[in-house]
């Protein structure tokens, strides 16, 4: 027997006086009886409306609601109306009250006094059908509750084989994740191949925040929504979006929801997501050589086009592009930079980087350029990633949180022009597809920047050579003409009797126009190399001292006989990494534009000191100065200022001067004053000081000024 059966069964007696309710009250007293009272209609009412009653004992005449009334509000209830009402009456016992009483819906009608047993017997009967309606209610709720679970079961069964059929047939596929979450959205079931796919273990599938941290930040938002939509509506639906594998890669996905219910009965989402990295990358490929490929056509000026490449670049292929120019075999200097707002958040917009830029310092950068074949590496170290990019501050890298990186060389017909360099941060990772589509850019823009040298080098040559004609034509004229009057003087002077001292003086004139010759030679040599950008180096390790020291030994004897002073000071030993020959022709010409200028009585102060990883040269003179628009010209090809009838020459002195120091790395820039002198600065690269074996080697000069 149930507990059902076993609970006590309630019983309302109703009468407004209290004391007449003590009768029945000890007539029905037993265990599984509960007597519950009211003492009016109204009360009574709602006592009904609250508990199960199995019976209800109702006097007749009451205050206010009398019990026919009491009985037609039950009977119109839904809840109520089944319930069992006998009526007690003491007064109201003619027959047309006892018709009433079975109109308004009462079982039986009891006269005052109660007989007991009667009362009891009747109440008996009454709990007894209650008892019987009340299990067959609950025998019908079990079969029903049977039928239904015989139904799921069925239900479940088949589902269950159709699940497996379905399961089976999506293990197969590649490139393919069938799926199953509940409403919350946490997986319930993913296919084999998941693990596969994202690269993830298949325990991470079941995470509550899988979803969260896999859908790419860009995309998740739209996943969702989506999620809800289809739990919302029960429509199905499908979104492209990218999800981050475990090694980092984003992967395109095809993915296509639908709702259905569960054997529970809750909702649940089923998915299959299509993966279609390879034809969206493909895609966004050929969408991005076709911009590069536009962008680098719209001009020959790779100065401009290049900045317009790095920001196609960007946040396509990583979150920073740097574009740099080769400006030496070990040195490049910036021509183009972009970044993400992901970057300019983290500030690095703010930084700095070196001019030029070392690239010996980072072993994989210089390999880069010396084997001209593109690099992968990680870039989580910000520090190495600092120095490899040549900016000063690691802690705004580290703020981008880097992943990767890549180095990937320009370099056309066997000559390496630049380095294009992307940044891609977590979760980001590139990946062999990222490095082959970034060696294809990297090798139109080179294509671009060769013609674009080429181009200039034309136009550069057409010039120079219309220059180098107009130069020999005019400027030669005039020592050749020289060396013509004085070796017919001197035919003349050396014929017997002429003057012996004279004949010296016609031999100098010769000698210092030879001497002018060659140098402008030389220079228009030097200028052509130049112009043409044929100029090269050779590098070697020597001591500034001894460049010093070598140089002063030519250009004493001038100040000497120019009458101004000479001050030289390089107290510090320093090690410079250049062309020796270079530095010197540096150094002369610069000590001969200071010795042209400078009046005699005059001075010229010569400075060399550190400067970071450079070594600095100062070369000051009291000439007569310069206004700012001859400053702002001096380093043009054929200018001259025009302060001294001494100044000699074709103005390409200063322009060569630039070239040499630019080709070595270094910097040179001038201030001047009128009326106080001009001076000369310029850096060149500093070395690492010679082994002691390999100074022992190295011919020994005597430090200028202590």
């Amino acid at each position: 027997m149930s507990s059902e059966q076993n609970a006590p069964v309630n019983l309302l007696l109703v009468d407004d006086r209290l004391e007449n309710l003590v009768a029945p009250k000890a007539m029905l007293n037993r265990p599984d009886y509960r007597l519950l009272t009211a003492t009016s209609g109204e009360e009574a009412l709602r006592i009904a409306l609250r508990e199960r009653l199995a019976v209800i004992l109702l006097d007749v005449v009451m205050p206010g609601m009398d019990g026919f009334e009491v009985a037609q509000h039950l009977k119109r209830l839904e809840r109520t109306r089944t319930i069992p009402i006998l009526f007690l009456t003491a007064v109201a016992t003619d027959a047309r009250e006892i018709y009433r009483a079975y109109d308004v819906g009462a079982i039986d009608y009891l006269v005052k006094p109660l007989d007991a047993e009667m009362v009891r017997k009747k109440v008996a009967v009454l709990v007894a059908l209650e008892r019987q309606r009340e299990e067959i209610e609950r025998q019908a709720r079990l079969l029903l509750e049977a039928e239904r679970r015989d139904h799921e079961l069925r239900m479940a069964e088949l589902r269950l084989a159709s699940d497996r059929r379905y399961r089976k047939l999506v293990e197969g596929i590649e490139h393919v994740v069938a799926w199953s979450a509940d409403a919350a959205g946490r997986l319930t079931f993913v296919s084999r191949k998941a693990s596969d796919i994202l690269r993830v273990p298949i325990e991470e599938f079941s995470d509550p925040d899988f979803w969260s941290r896999h859908l790419h930040p860009e995309d998740r938002d739209a996943v969702f929504d989506l999620f809800r939509q289809a739990l919302a509506d029960g429509n199905d639906l499908a979104v492209n979006h990218r999800m981050l594998a475990g090694d980092g890669e984003v992967r395109w996905f095809h993915t296509g929801v639908s709702r259905d219910e569960s054997w529970t009965g809750n909702a649940e989402l089923h998915g299959v997501s299509v993966e279609v990295t390879a034809i969206k990358r493909s895609e966004e490929a050929q969408a991005l050589l076709a911009d590069v490929s536009s962008i680098l056509v719209e001009s020959l000026d790779h100065r401009r086009t290049l900045p317009e490449l790095a920001s196609r670049l960007v946040p396509a292929l990583g979150d920073v592009c740097l574009i740099d120019e080769v400006v030496s075999p070990w040195a490049t200097r910036e021509v183009a930079r972009a970044y993400s707002q992901r970057a300019l958040e983290a500030r690095l917009g703010a930084s700095k980087r070196s001019e030029p830029l070392d690239r010996g310092t980072t072993p994989a950068v210089a390999r880069v350029l010396a084997e001209r074949r593109a690099e992968l590496h990680d870039a989580t170290d910000a520090g190495w990633l600092a120095t490899a990019l040549g900016i000063e501050h690691a802690e705004l890298l580290e703020r981008l949180k880097p992943a990767s990186c890549l180095f990937v060389p320009l370099h056309a017909r066997e000559r390496t022009l630049g380095l294009l360099t992307l940044v891609s941060s977590m979760p980001r990772k590139f990946s062999g597809h990222d490095l082959a589509l970034a060696e294809e850019v990297g090798r139109r823009a080179a294509l671009a920047m060769e013609n674009a040298i080429l181009y200039d080098e034309a136009r550069r040559a057409v010039r120079a050579r219309e220059d180098v004609l107009a130069v020999v034509s005019h400027d030669l004229r005039n020592p050749l003409s020289a060396i013509s009057m004085s070796a017919g003087l001197l035919e003349k002077a050396l014929a017997p009797g002429a003057n012996g001292e004279r004949s010296g003086r016609l031999l100098q004139t010769i000698h210092r126009s030879v001497e002018q010759i060659e140098r402008l030679i030389r220079d228009l040599l030097d200028f052509g190399r130049l112009e043409a950008g044929q100029f090269t180096i050779e590098p070697g390790v020597h001591d500034v001292r001894g460049l010093l020291q070598e140089s002063l030994e030519l250009f004493a004897p001038l100040a000497a006989k120019k009458g101004f002073s000479l001050d030289v000071h390089a107290s510090e030993e320093l090690w410079l990494r250049c062309d020796r020959g270079r530095v010197l022709q540096i150094l002369s010409n610069l000590f001969d534009n200071a010795a042209k200028f400078t009046p005699p009585g005059g001075a010229v102060r010569v400075l060399v000191e550190r400067d970071g990883d450079a070594a600095r040269f100062t070369v000051s003179d009291t000439g007569p100065g310069m206004t700012e628009e001859e400053l702002s010209r001096i380093w043009e090809r054929y200018w001259q200022a025009r302060r001294t009838s001494g100044a000699k020459g074709v103005g390409l002195g200063l322009y060569i001067t630039k070239g040499l120091v630019e080709a070595h790395g270094g910097r040179i820039w001038a201030e001047s004053t009128v009326g106080k002198g001009t001076t000369f600065h310029l850096t060149l690269p500093l070395a690492n000081p010679p082994t002691a074996p390999e100074r022992a080697s190295a011919p020994a000069h005597s430090a200028p000024g202590a």
